[in-house]
């Protein structure tokens, strides 16, 4: 990384608007209005308030960010996205590093994350973090 560091906090409510703004910035990144709506996100942090992060530049700027959940006994990273101009700088990296460290306090034992298959940058990503891929089971969900 070069340069001085990102500053990682926790991220607040108030932040949407921008990190909102910093997932439209991310190409290949898929959002949903039931999951993603700044109420849905608000219902998130109110239960996972220590699992879920923003990355700020120097200037204050917010260039990455992660949501991050668990229900005692697993738990998934939803979200991860580095703004495109900040990309390469291992910021991903720190905020999985965040993560995993919250989880770990926890008391969880391991963290899941799903990728598009297409994705290609982000599943080589996700490989260098240490993710495997599971083919033994298969995704599936039921719109309510």
């Amino acid at each position: 990384m070069t340069g001085p560091a990102p500053t990682i906090r926790r991220i607040k409510i108030e932040d949407y608007p921008l990190v909102y703004g910093l997932w439209t910035r991310c190409t290949g990144f898929t959002m949903r209005d039931i999951d993603d709506s700044e109420d849905a996100i608000k219902t998130f942090l109110k239960r996972n308030p220590d699992t879920c992060f923003v990355a700020e530049d120097d200037g204050g700027r917010i260039i990455g960010a992660i949501l991050a959940g668990h229900d005692s006994r697993r738990s998934r990273i939803y979200h991860t996205a580095v703004d495109p101009d900040a990309r390469g700088m291992g910021i991903g990296s720190l905020l999985v590093g965040r993560v995993v460290e919250a989880l770990r306090a926890i008391g969880l034992p391991k963290v899941a994350v799903g990728v598009p298959a297409d994705n290609d940058a982000g599943n080589d990503f996700w490989e260098h973090q240490g993710f495997a891929v599971r083919d033994d089971l298969v995704y599936r969900e039921l719109p309510l």
